[in-house]
Protein backbone atom coordinates (compact mmCIF):
# COMPACT_ATOMS: atom_id res chain seq x y z
CA UNK A 1 0.00 0.00 0.00
CA UNK A 2 1.25 3.45 -0.90
CA UNK A 3 1.06 6.05 1.87
CA UNK A 4 0.44 9.39 0.20
CA UNK A 5 2.18 12.32 1.94
CA UNK A 6 2.72 15.95 0.85
CA UNK A 7 6.45 15.70 0.13
CA UNK A 8 6.16 13.80 -3.12
CA UNK A 9 7.48 14.54 -6.61
CA UNK A 10 8.35 13.89 -10.18
CA UNK A 11 10.98 13.25 -12.72
CA UNK A 12 11.45 16.49 -14.67
CA UNK A 13 12.46 16.85 -18.25
CA UNK A 14 16.23 17.33 -18.33
CA UNK A 15 16.04 19.58 -21.35
CA UNK A 16 13.43 21.38 -23.42
CA UNK A 17 14.19 19.34 -26.51
CA UNK A 18 14.99 15.79 -27.47
CA UNK A 19 16.67 14.21 -30.45
CA UNK A 20 19.41 11.93 -31.60
CA UNK A 21 22.86 13.42 -31.09
CA UNK A 22 24.65 10.99 -33.40
CA UNK A 23 27.06 12.19 -36.05
CA UNK A 24 24.73 10.96 -38.78
CA UNK A 25 22.04 13.50 -37.92
CA UNK A 26 21.37 16.04 -40.66
CA UNK A 27 18.67 18.04 -38.90
CA UNK A 28 19.04 20.12 -35.73
CA UNK A 29 17.31 19.34 -32.46
CA UNK A 30 13.92 20.87 -31.89
CA UNK A 31 13.59 23.99 -29.74
CA UNK A 32 10.85 25.15 -27.41
CA UNK A 33 9.26 23.65 -24.32
CA UNK A 34 6.83 20.76 -24.23
CA UNK A 35 3.30 22.00 -24.86
CA UNK A 36 4.36 25.09 -26.84
CA UNK A 37 2.97 25.78 -30.31
CA UNK A 38 4.49 28.42 -32.57
CA UNK A 39 1.76 30.06 -34.65
CA UNK A 40 2.98 31.69 -37.86
CA UNK A 41 0.28 34.18 -38.80
CA UNK A 42 -0.09 37.70 -40.19
CA UNK A 43 -0.07 40.20 -37.32
CA UNK A 44 -3.39 41.74 -38.29
CA UNK A 45 -5.02 38.33 -38.43
CA UNK A 46 -3.41 37.30 -35.13
CA UNK A 47 -4.70 40.40 -33.37
CA UNK A 48 -8.15 39.82 -34.84
CA UNK A 49 -10.41 36.84 -35.38
CA UNK A 50 -7.60 34.49 -36.43
CA UNK A 51 -5.76 34.81 -33.15
CA UNK A 52 -9.03 34.69 -31.27
CA UNK A 53 -9.94 31.39 -32.92
CA UNK A 54 -6.49 29.94 -32.22
CA UNK A 55 -6.65 30.89 -28.55
CA UNK A 56 -10.23 29.74 -28.18
CA UNK A 57 -9.90 26.34 -29.86
CA UNK A 58 -6.22 25.36 -29.79
CA UNK A 59 -5.43 26.74 -26.35
CA UNK A 60 -8.78 25.88 -24.77
CA UNK A 61 -8.80 25.25 -21.03
CA UNK A 62 -8.19 21.60 -20.28
CA UNK A 63 -10.82 19.42 -18.66
CA UNK A 64 -9.82 17.63 -15.48
CA UNK A 65 -7.37 20.14 -14.03
CA UNK A 66 -7.75 21.64 -10.55
CA UNK A 67 -6.71 25.07 -11.82
CA UNK A 68 -7.30 26.48 -15.33
CA UNK A 69 -4.50 25.49 -17.72
CA UNK A 70 -4.55 25.82 -21.53
CA UNK A 71 -4.15 22.80 -23.77
CA UNK A 72 -1.08 24.47 -25.30
CA UNK A 73 0.98 27.64 -24.85
CA UNK A 74 0.75 29.64 -28.07
CA UNK A 75 3.65 31.74 -29.33
CA UNK A 76 3.21 34.09 -32.28
CA UNK A 77 5.57 35.15 -35.05
CA UNK A 78 4.88 37.09 -38.25
CA UNK A 79 5.59 35.25 -41.53
CA UNK A 80 8.45 37.60 -42.41
CA UNK A 81 10.10 36.82 -39.08
CA UNK A 82 9.72 33.07 -39.40
CA UNK A 83 13.32 32.02 -39.97
CA UNK A 84 16.46 30.82 -38.20
CA UNK A 85 15.71 29.48 -34.70
CA UNK A 86 11.94 29.79 -35.16
CA UNK A 87 12.02 27.13 -37.88
CA UNK A 88 13.40 24.56 -35.43
CA UNK A 89 10.46 24.85 -33.05
CA UNK A 90 8.91 21.54 -31.98
CA UNK A 91 5.29 22.33 -32.95
CA UNK A 92 4.54 24.81 -35.72
CA UNK A 93 1.17 25.93 -37.07
CA UNK A 94 1.39 28.03 -40.24
CA UNK A 95 -1.93 29.75 -40.98
CA UNK A 96 -2.05 31.71 -44.22
CA UNK A 97 -4.45 33.14 -46.76
CA UNK A 98 -3.87 32.14 -50.38
CA UNK A 99 -6.32 34.01 -52.66
CA UNK A 100 -7.68 31.95 -55.51
CA UNK A 101 -7.64 28.61 -53.74
CA UNK A 102 -10.92 26.71 -53.76
CA UNK A 103 -11.20 25.79 -50.10
CA UNK A 104 -9.39 25.51 -46.80
CA UNK A 105 -6.80 22.75 -46.49
CA UNK A 106 -4.63 21.30 -43.73
CA UNK A 107 -1.34 19.53 -44.42
CA UNK A 108 0.96 17.92 -41.87
CA UNK A 109 4.72 17.47 -42.29
CA UNK A 110 7.11 15.78 -39.88
CA UNK A 111 10.81 16.64 -39.48
CA UNK A 112 10.62 19.59 -41.86
CA UNK A 113 13.34 21.75 -40.27
CA UNK A 114 14.25 19.76 -37.14
CA UNK A 115 14.14 16.23 -35.75
CA UNK A 116 10.85 15.02 -34.24
CA UNK A 117 9.20 18.25 -35.41
CA UNK A 118 5.61 18.56 -36.57
CA UNK A 119 4.54 21.36 -38.94
CA UNK A 120 0.86 21.94 -39.65
CA UNK A 121 0.01 24.28 -42.53
CA UNK A 122 -3.54 25.61 -42.73
CA UNK A 123 -4.46 27.55 -45.86
CA UNK A 124 -7.68 29.22 -46.98
CA UNK A 125 -8.81 31.63 -49.73
CA UNK A 126 -9.80 34.45 -47.36
CA UNK A 127 -9.96 35.52 -43.72
CA UNK A 128 -13.45 34.18 -43.09
CA UNK A 129 -12.60 30.74 -44.44
CA UNK A 130 -9.34 30.65 -42.47
CA UNK A 131 -11.10 31.45 -39.22
CA UNK A 132 -13.76 28.85 -39.95
CA UNK A 133 -11.04 26.33 -40.78
CA UNK A 134 -9.26 27.02 -37.50
CA UNK A 135 -12.45 26.15 -35.65
CA UNK A 136 -13.14 23.11 -37.84
CA UNK A 137 -9.64 21.62 -37.84
CA UNK A 138 -8.82 22.43 -34.20
CA UNK A 139 -9.54 18.89 -32.88
CA UNK A 140 -7.28 17.36 -35.55
CA UNK A 141 -4.52 19.89 -34.88
CA UNK A 142 -4.66 19.30 -31.13
CA UNK A 143 -4.60 15.54 -31.59
CA UNK A 144 -1.61 15.61 -33.96
CA UNK A 145 0.39 17.86 -31.62
CA UNK A 146 -0.57 15.77 -28.58
CA UNK A 147 0.57 12.63 -30.40
CA UNK A 148 3.86 14.27 -31.36
CA UNK A 149 4.52 15.34 -27.77
CA UNK A 150 3.67 11.86 -26.49
CA UNK A 151 6.03 10.22 -28.99
CA UNK A 152 8.86 12.55 -27.94
CA UNK A 153 8.24 11.82 -24.28
CA UNK A 154 8.05 8.08 -24.90
CA UNK A 155 11.42 8.18 -26.67
CA UNK A 156 12.92 10.25 -23.87
CA UNK A 157 11.51 7.95 -21.19
CA UNK A 158 12.85 4.88 -22.99
CA UNK A 159 16.33 6.42 -23.19
CA UNK A 160 16.17 7.45 -19.54
CA UNK A 161 15.05 3.99 -18.44
CA UNK A 162 17.56 2.08 -20.52
CA UNK A 163 17.09 -1.57 -19.60
CA UNK A 164 15.23 -0.76 -16.37
CA UNK A 165 11.70 -2.17 -16.30
CA UNK A 166 9.15 -2.96 -13.61
CA UNK A 167 7.07 -6.10 -14.02
CA UNK A 168 3.73 -7.37 -12.77
CA UNK A 169 2.58 -10.96 -13.14
CA UNK A 170 -0.75 -12.72 -13.25
CA UNK A 171 -0.18 -16.45 -13.23
CA UNK A 172 2.17 -17.18 -16.11
CA UNK A 173 1.34 -13.88 -17.86
CA UNK A 174 3.47 -10.80 -17.37
CA UNK A 175 3.36 -7.05 -18.11
CA UNK A 176 6.20 -4.56 -17.93
CA UNK A 177 6.45 -0.78 -17.68
CA UNK A 178 9.44 1.49 -18.22
CA UNK A 179 11.31 2.63 -15.09
CA UNK A 180 12.83 6.02 -16.05
CA UNK A 181 15.51 7.70 -13.98
CA UNK A 182 14.01 9.08 -10.79
CA UNK A 183 11.23 6.51 -10.54
CA UNK A 184 11.21 3.89 -7.79
CA UNK A 185 8.84 1.00 -7.02
CA UNK A 186 6.38 1.61 -4.20
CA UNK A 187 5.21 -1.99 -4.16
CA UNK A 188 5.02 -4.99 -6.44
CA UNK A 189 3.03 -8.13 -5.81
CA UNK A 190 0.94 -10.62 -7.77
CA UNK A 191 -1.26 -8.68 -10.15
CA UNK A 192 -0.36 -5.18 -8.90
CA UNK A 193 2.51 -2.70 -8.90
CA UNK A 194 3.02 1.00 -8.31
CA UNK A 195 5.96 3.22 -9.23
CA UNK A 196 6.54 6.88 -8.35
CA UNK A 197 8.98 9.71 -8.88
CA UNK A 198 9.14 12.14 -5.99
CA UNK A 199 10.59 15.54 -5.16
CA UNK A 200 9.83 17.84 -2.21
CA UNK A 201 7.12 19.64 -4.22
CA UNK A 202 5.45 17.13 -6.54
CA UNK A 203 4.71 13.51 -7.34
CA UNK A 204 4.02 11.41 -10.41
CA UNK A 205 2.74 7.87 -9.89
CA UNK A 206 1.53 4.99 -12.04
CA UNK A 207 -0.36 1.92 -10.83
CA UNK A 208 -0.66 -1.18 -13.02
CA UNK A 209 -3.33 -3.75 -12.10
CA UNK A 210 -3.42 -7.15 -13.78
CA UNK A 211 -5.69 -9.05 -11.46
CA UNK A 212 -9.37 -8.40 -12.18
CA UNK A 213 -11.18 -11.17 -14.07
CA UNK A 214 -12.41 -10.31 -17.55
CA UNK A 215 -15.92 -8.90 -17.84
CA UNK A 216 -18.14 -8.71 -20.90
CA UNK A 217 -18.08 -4.93 -21.27
CA UNK A 218 -15.86 -2.16 -19.97
CA UNK A 219 -17.49 1.25 -20.21
CA UNK A 220 -17.01 4.51 -18.35
CA UNK A 221 -18.94 3.35 -15.28
CA UNK A 222 -16.98 0.10 -15.07
CA UNK A 223 -13.66 1.96 -15.49
CA UNK A 224 -14.58 4.41 -12.71
CA UNK A 225 -15.46 1.49 -10.42
CA UNK A 226 -12.23 -0.35 -11.24
CA UNK A 227 -10.18 2.80 -10.70
CA UNK A 228 -11.64 3.55 -7.27
CA UNK A 229 -11.46 -0.10 -6.25
CA UNK A 230 -7.68 0.14 -6.65
CA UNK A 231 -6.93 3.67 -5.44
CA UNK A 232 -9.15 3.52 -2.34
CA UNK A 233 -7.09 0.60 -1.04
CA UNK A 234 -3.63 1.40 -2.35
CA UNK A 235 -3.31 5.20 -2.01
CA UNK A 236 -3.76 6.59 1.48
CA UNK A 237 -3.50 10.08 2.91
CA UNK A 238 -0.90 11.18 5.48
CA UNK A 239 -3.20 10.30 8.37
CA UNK A 240 -3.68 6.75 7.11
CA UNK A 241 -7.44 7.08 7.33
CA UNK A 242 -8.13 9.03 4.12
CA UNK A 243 -7.90 7.43 0.70
CA UNK A 244 -7.95 8.35 -2.98
CA UNK A 245 -11.23 8.50 -4.89
CA UNK A 246 -12.52 10.21 -8.03
CA UNK A 247 -13.75 13.75 -7.36
CA UNK A 248 -17.50 13.62 -8.05
CA UNK A 249 -18.06 17.40 -8.06
CA UNK A 250 -16.14 17.81 -11.33
CA UNK A 251 -17.16 16.00 -14.55
CA UNK A 252 -14.76 13.40 -15.92
CA UNK A 253 -14.09 12.87 -19.61
CA UNK A 254 -14.23 9.38 -21.04
CA UNK A 255 -13.42 8.01 -24.48
CA UNK A 256 -12.83 4.72 -26.25
CA UNK A 257 -10.22 4.21 -28.96
CA UNK A 258 -8.15 1.56 -30.67
CA UNK A 259 -4.37 1.35 -30.31
CA UNK A 260 -2.16 -1.46 -31.62
CA UNK A 261 -5.27 -3.55 -32.38
CA UNK A 262 -6.48 -3.25 -28.79
CA UNK A 263 -9.69 -1.53 -27.70
CA UNK A 264 -9.11 0.93 -24.84
CA UNK A 265 -11.42 2.86 -22.55
CA UNK A 266 -9.80 5.95 -21.02
CA UNK A 267 -10.93 8.39 -18.33
CA UNK A 268 -9.57 11.76 -17.21
CA UNK A 269 -10.60 13.81 -14.23
CA UNK A 270 -9.68 14.89 -10.73
CA UNK A 271 -8.87 12.74 -7.74
CA UNK A 272 -9.33 13.73 -4.12
CA UNK A 273 -8.79 12.20 -0.71
CA UNK A 274 -11.94 10.91 0.95
CA UNK A 275 -11.58 12.32 4.44
CA UNK A 276 -8.65 14.54 3.43
CA UNK A 277 -7.78 17.74 1.62
CA UNK A 278 -5.43 16.75 -1.18
CA UNK A 279 -6.13 16.28 -4.87
CA UNK A 280 -4.96 16.57 -8.46
CA UNK A 281 -5.48 15.25 -12.00
CA UNK A 282 -5.55 11.59 -12.99
CA UNK A 283 -5.81 9.40 -16.07
CA UNK A 284 -6.92 5.79 -16.04
CA UNK A 285 -7.41 3.29 -18.83
CA UNK A 286 -8.41 -0.33 -19.17
CA UNK A 287 -8.37 -3.07 -21.78
CA UNK A 288 -8.97 -6.80 -21.88
CA UNK A 289 -6.21 -9.38 -22.16
CA UNK A 290 -8.15 -12.26 -23.73
CA UNK A 291 -5.30 -14.77 -23.27
CA UNK A 292 -5.00 -14.18 -19.53
CA UNK A 293 -8.77 -13.60 -19.18
CA UNK A 294 -7.89 -10.49 -17.18
CA UNK A 295 -8.54 -6.77 -17.31
CA UNK A 296 -5.49 -4.53 -17.42
CA UNK A 297 -6.09 -1.27 -15.54
CA UNK A 298 -3.44 1.48 -15.53
CA UNK A 299 -3.84 4.61 -13.39
CA UNK A 300 -1.59 7.65 -13.46
CA UNK A 301 -1.89 10.66 -11.20
CA UNK A 302 -0.08 13.85 -10.24
CA UNK A 303 0.16 15.73 -6.98
CA UNK A 304 1.69 19.18 -7.33
CA UNK A 305 -0.19 21.75 -5.23
CA UNK A 306 2.10 24.68 -6.12
CA UNK A 307 2.96 23.73 -9.70
CA UNK A 308 1.22 23.67 -13.05
CA UNK A 309 0.23 20.13 -13.84
CA UNK A 310 -0.32 19.86 -17.59
CA UNK A 311 3.16 18.74 -18.54
CA UNK A 312 3.55 16.58 -15.43
CA UNK A 313 0.41 14.72 -16.43
CA UNK A 314 1.59 14.49 -20.03
CA UNK A 315 4.75 12.76 -18.82
CA UNK A 316 2.71 10.35 -16.70
CA UNK A 317 0.46 9.57 -19.66
CA UNK A 318 3.44 8.70 -21.86
CA UNK A 319 4.76 6.39 -19.15
CA UNK A 320 1.34 4.74 -18.72
CA UNK A 321 1.25 3.79 -22.39
CA UNK A 322 4.67 2.15 -22.17
CA UNK A 323 2.95 -0.83 -20.50
CA UNK A 324 3.29 -3.91 -22.67
CA UNK A 325 2.86 -7.64 -22.43
CA UNK A 326 6.05 -9.70 -22.32
CA UNK A 327 4.70 -13.20 -21.74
Amino acid sequence: MKSFIPLLGIIMMAASSCGDSSLTRTLPNITGASGEVLVVMNKTLWEGKGGEAAREDLAAILVGMPQPEPAFDLLHVNPEGFKDVYQAHRNILIAEIIPGTDEADLTVTENRWAESQIVLRLTAPDTTELVNALHRYAPVIRERIDNAERERLTLWLAKSAGKEKAEVSSGDKKLEILMPAGYKPDFSREGLLMISAETPATTQSVIVSYSDPMIATIGCIELADLTEKITSVEVKGPDGGSFMVIEKKVPVSCRSFKRNNTEYIEMRGLWTLEGGYMGGPFISYAYVDPEALKIVVVIGFVYAPKNEKRELLRQVEALMYSVRKVS
